[in-house]
C-alpha cells in the first residue's frame, strides 16, 4: 500500500478486510456500523439504534460521517420509506443482488 501513497491502508472491519482510501480515521463507531452494514450491505438508522443500543443522535452522526467520507451511499427510494445507508465496500455482491431483486 505504500506505493500508492498516504492515506491508502489495509483494515480489518469484522471478518473483512478493507482498503481505506480515504484520509479520516475510523473510529470504534465507523467500525460498527461497517460491520452490521456487512450482512445486506446496508443499514438504516433504525437497524443501528436497535442492534447497536445506540442513541439516534450517535447513529446519526456515525453514519453521516461515512456519508461525508464518501463510504455509504443514501437509497431514499425503498418502499417502507426508510432510508438506507448503503456500503459497497462491506457488501457482498450476493447481498447487493438479492435486495435487486426484490424491487
Amino acid at each position: 500500500m505504500e506505493v500508492l501513497g498516504s492515506g491508502f491502508e489495509v483494515i480489518s472491519v469484522g471478518k473483512r478486510k478493507l482498503v481505506r482510501s480515504v484520509p479520516t480515521e475510523l473510529n470504534k463507531d465507523h467500525n460498527s456500523i461497517l460491520e452490521l452494514a456487512q450482512a445486506q450491505g446496508f443499514v438504516t438508522i433504525e437497524e443501528v439504534e436497535g442492534r447497536l443500543s445506540w442513541p439516534s443522535g450517535r447513529a446519526t452522526d456515525a453514519l453521516e460521517t461515512l456519508l461525508d467520507e464518501g463510504l455509504a451511499m443514501i437509497d431514499n427510494g425503498h418502499r417502507d420509506g426508510k432510508r438506507r445507508y448503503w456500503f459497497p465496500c462491506a457488501s457482498s455482491l450476493s447481498a447487493v443482488g438479492a435486495d435487486i431483486l426484490k424491487i
